[in-house]
């Protein structure tokens, strides 16, 4: 007989580096490393060694087997305890629990080597997936698949360590093969930016960005996250990369490893919850601690793993109290004596027996659903605390206890990551055939964000996957959500469907705290208290919004560091709950109709972004654009004139962030036919804009039009409408009636649109030879400057340096530069654009061909993102002239020829005009004119998004 030393089974199941001979032994010691230390029953393992039919004597030839698997692990490793068998083994003989254990070690550790070194031994581990031959079998594949997140937890954080030891080299080679293994997990694609960025490749940086956008677009039709949009930000903005700081080395002593033996089951897999299970579990024995967390959330099953795991820290091990069935707070008490072992008590002997029965022990007493008896529990833990030292208290609840010395830990849902991998281990319990794949990836990330990422919610969906699919399911659930049921038998009744769940916390609540719940329910998204009070009629709203917030029902995000207000949430199954009460109450139509007056009224308030708080304008608007879209949505059916009039505040929203959907809002408006009121006029400007963008110089001068058609002598669309036919005549060419326009423009108003036509007409008058444009720019920019308006003053830095770029590139680049970092800063997305059209064309005439390449690229994935055609194809002209002189001329003329198909580009006029014809002519000399017109027949054959495939791929070749 053995002694073994280590069982590995990440990678083939191996025993102390050598290989398991026999199949059915390999099998057997797996099923046990799935839960070392703990007794799995003999009937289960009869079950899972012979899958496909047991023997016809299955124990017999199970207690064969398992002398057979002593001979490798030893006896004292595979330990018999009723009702059956048990892998006993040290924390690290395991190779699964090792790995864990050095990951909790690295994420402790303050020095950045001490990290790098747990974190590579952690990952030198693996040898292959986990389990290997049994992985995509029952009941390894779910451990298997947790096994891996962990494994790519440990790659991510070591090439997070990289960083912070300030080698973003080493950094990007290693993130390269990890983003290629998994070119959807976005924490990596961040890694690589960053590390891209700090290793002075802003260039690579930003094709980084640009690929992961088109992967999300091409397999999920998402966009990237905000924390990459912020990087990618910063990198265009140029600004440098953080300094590497690396902590000084600290070390500390581990405890000793504390006996479980006396743990409790904890019951299901946790996934997801590593950080929450070390929060609480460092909380315990400083006074109470509630968790806390809406109906479903998960705060049982979390706590009975705090409970296994801390068991050994116990001398008397862990008590669990259900509370669930108890009916009235008179109960509490005798059931708390009965979880205790020492039952016969009632009413308030039960009350004094409680302290009696536990003074002196040194044990963890969780109390388990206590929201609807919160009183009884309270008092009794506070009795506790006075009488019983030595005992610690883990509760369970909606709600805080509100007790002295309680350390409240709420428990959010799930992560995006978590939600799928709960519901993928779920469902393939209920059907073993089901798998997340990357066909039916969408639709379960969509069903989890229905479900709000709620644990029990996606247990309950992922049962159903024995009879629908997971796009059948996301599907039905606006409509079938609330008949969502478990299939389990046991349980208590309000957690056998959704809907109970949430009814549940409904009932509990007083009836002014229902109706503003109800009410509160029309918002699509977070909300303010200002929002709520327009919505309801409550007098004392902070109170019930202080109530909803401890029972569970309402989440609220504190601006602690700043002096944003306090946000509001309902999750969605709160909100489907409330909307159906409010249909029931027939109080729908009236509500919606004050949510969107006061969409309305905010938007009024904050929609002319204009001055020096106009960022902040914005970003007020921004926080309330889920409102803004239900408002618009809600008003279209019911009243196209207040949706009119919400659309027409978003006239400078539309020109600085170019959102689509705000063009789509006007365009159907219009096609409605339904009248709009005195907001007819600016619902034509917004779409004229929306058009010009969109390259459709024809229908944005029929929006003008009709327009200035409708708009009276003071409408405030006048002129907005003006500017935009500056915008349109300029970009077709016509200087002279650009100029024409942008005048008016500013003797109509003093608005933003009116400075954005003094920069076209003064660009107008440099593009038609102007000597004074220059002096005109910089006068302009100086008086923006002096109101320190942060959206305008990209623009007038952008005008300043564009005049100038004929006459003084060098000048014209250092300008162009500042408005691409201003306009990073705030996020003025179409100064943006036409600043980095101008860097590409000045950086490829000053001979930098590989710094013209990085922005060009940059340009066309920025016009790309925001639907711009017209001044994407105006980069495309500047991408056909870099081409040619790096000496790609077929590529550039097949260019040339797919844009001179284009009339969305504008007409080509002055200097630009000349330079391409010049381009043409060197073409054709290189290359003669029967290729070069065999060139420009492929280009024009192109669609459009396969022109700017063609430049992105060019670009991006060496």
């Amino acid at each position: 007989m053995v002694d073994v030393t280590d069982v590995r089974v990440l990678g083939a199941i191996e025993v102390d580096g050598a290989p398991v001979r026999s199949a059915r032994v390999r099998r057997l010691l797996a099923l046990l490393a799935l839960e070392p230390g703990r007794v799995v029953p003999v009937d289960r393992l009869v079950d899972d060694v012979w899958p496909d039919g047991a023997p016809e004597h299955g124990e017999a030839a199970l207690h064969s087997l398992v002398a057979r698997a002593r001979r490798v692990v030893g006896a004292t490793a595979l330990a018999t305890r009723p009702p059956g068998y048990a892998l006993e083994l040290a924390p690290d003989a395991l190779d699964a629990t090792a790995a864990a254990g050095l990951q909790e070690r690295a994420r402790a550790a303050v020095d950045a080597h001490d990290r790098a070194s747990l974190l590579d031994e952690a990952l030198a581990l693996w040898r292959g997936p986990a389990f290997a031959e049994f992985a995509d079998e029952e009941p390894f594949r779910p451990v298997a698949v947790r096994l891996e997140e962990l494994r790519r937890e440990l790659e991510d954080a070591r090439a997070q360590t990289d960083l912070d030891l300030g080698r973003p080299g080493d950094a990007v080679a290693r993130l390269e093969v990890l983003v290629a293994a998994a070119p959807l997990r976005e924490r990596r694609r961040e890694l690589l930016v960053d590390a891209l960025h700090r290793a002075g490749r802003p260039g690579d940086a930003l094709a980084a960005v640009a690929a992961h956008r088109r992967v999300l677009a091409d397999e999920l039709g998402l966009d990237p996250g905000p924390a990459i949009r912020e990087l990618e930000a910063r990198v265009l903005a140029g600004e440098p990369a953080p300094p590497v700081v690396v902590a000084a080395k600290v070390t500390s002593a581990a405890p000793d490893a504390a006996n479980d033996a006396l743990a409790p089951h904890p019951g299901p897999a946790l996934i997801g919850r590593a950080s929450a299970l070390a929060g609480v579990t460092g909380a315990l024995g400083n006074g109470p601690v509630t968790l806390v967390g809406p109906g479903g959330v998960g705060k049982t099953t979390l706590a009975r793993h705090v409970a296994a795991s801390v068991c050994g820290s116990f001398a008397d091990g862990v008590v669990v109290a259900e509370l669930a069935t108890v009916a009235a707070g008179a109960e509490v008490a005798p059931a708390v004596v009965a979880a205790v072992g020492a039952p016969g008590a009632s009413g308030a002997d039960a009350r004094e027996r409680v302290p009696a029965v536990l003074r002196g022990r040194r044990l963890l007493l969780v109390l388990d659903n206590a929201e609807h008896v919160v009183d009884a529990v309270a008092e009794l833990v506070e009795r506790l605390a006075a009488t019983c030292p030595t005992v610690s208290v883990l509760a369970t609840s909606r709600e805080p206890l509100g007790v002295p010395g309680e350390r409240v830990r709420p428990l959010p849902p799930l992560t995006d990551d978590a939600a799928v991998a709960l519901f993928a281990e779920r469902a393939s319990a209920a059907d073993p055939a089901f798998a997340v794949t990357d066909a039916n990836r969408e639709a379960v990330t969509e069903v989890c964000r229905r479900l709000d990422r709620l644990p029990l919610a996606l247990e309950l969906a992922a049962a159903r996957m024995r009879v629908v699919s997971p796009a059948e399911l996301a599907a039905d659930l606006p409509v079938h959500r609330r008949f969502l049921r478990s299939p389990h038998r046991g349980g208590t009744s309000r957690h056998r469907t959704l809907h109970a769940v949430v009814d549940w916390s409904y009932r509990l609540l007083e009836e002014r705290e229902r109706t503003v719940l109800d009410r509160l329910g029309v918002f699509a998204g977070s909300f303010t208290r200002a929002a709520a009070r327009a919505v309801t009629d409550e007098p004392d709203l902070d109170g019930v919004l202080a109530a909803l917030v401890d029972k569970s029902l309402v989440t609220a995000s504190v601006d602690h560091a700043g002096t944003g207000p306090t946000r509001y949430a309902l999750l969605e199954t709160v909100r489907a709950h409330a909307r159906e009460r409010l249909d029931e109450a027939g109080a729908t139509d009236t509500v919606r109709r004050r949510h969107a007056e006061h969409v309305r009224a905010h938007l009024e308030r904050h929609g002319q972004l204009i001055g020096p708080d106009a960022a902040r304008r914005l970003s007020a608007i921004e926080a309330e654009w889920d409102e803004v879209r239900a408002a618009v949505a809600w008003g279209a059916e019911h009243d196209p004139a207040l949706a009119a009039a919400t659309v027409a505040q978003l006239s400078d929203v539309a020109e600085v962030r170019m959102t689509p959907e705000i063009f789509t809002w006007a365009d159907d408006l219009l096609a409605g036919g339904a009248d709009l009121g005195a907001a007819g006029a600016a619902v034509h400007a917004v779409a004229a804009g929306g058009a010009r963008f969109a390259g459709d110089l024809d229908r944005a001068e029929r929006h003008v039009a009709a327009g200035q058609e409708l708009a009276g002598p003071d409408d405030p669309a006048r002129p907005v409408l003006a500017f935009l036919a500056a915008e349109v005549a300029l970009f077709a060419g016509r200087t002279d009636a650009s100029a024409r326009a942008a005048a008016e423009s500013e003797q109509l108003g003093d608005g933003r649109a009116s400075t954005l036509a003094t920069c076209t007409r003064v660009l107008a008058a440099a593009y038609a030879g102007d000597p004074d444009a220059v002096a005109a720019a910089d006068d302009l920019d100086a008086q923006v400057r002096a109101t320190g308006d942060p959206l305008l003053v990209p623009w007038t830095t952008y005008t300043a340096g564009e005049v100038r770029a004929d006459r003084d590139p060098p000048a014209a680049l250092e300008r162009i530069e500042e408005a691409v970092r201003l306009a990073g800063e705030v996020g003025e997305q179409y100064v943006l654009g036409v600043a980095l059209v101008t860097v590409t064309s000045l950086r490829a005439r000053a001979g930098d061909t590989a710094a013209a390449a990085r922005s060009a690229l940059a340009s066309l994935e920025h016009w790309r993102g925001t639907g711009n055609r017209t001044h994407q194809w105006v980069g495309l002209r500047t991408v056909a002239e870099l081409l040619a002189a790096s000496g790609r001329d077929e590529q550039a003329a097949e260019l040339l020829g797919g844009l001179l198909t284009r009339r969305s580009g504008g007409a080509l006029f002055g200097a630009d005009a000349a330079r391409l014809a010049a381009l043409r002519d060197d073409l054709a000399e290189h290359l003669g004119d029967e290729e070069l017109e065999r060139a420009e027949r492929r280009g024009a054959a192109r669609d459009d998004d396969g022109l700017v495939d063609l430049a992105r791929e060019v670009l991006r070749a060496p």
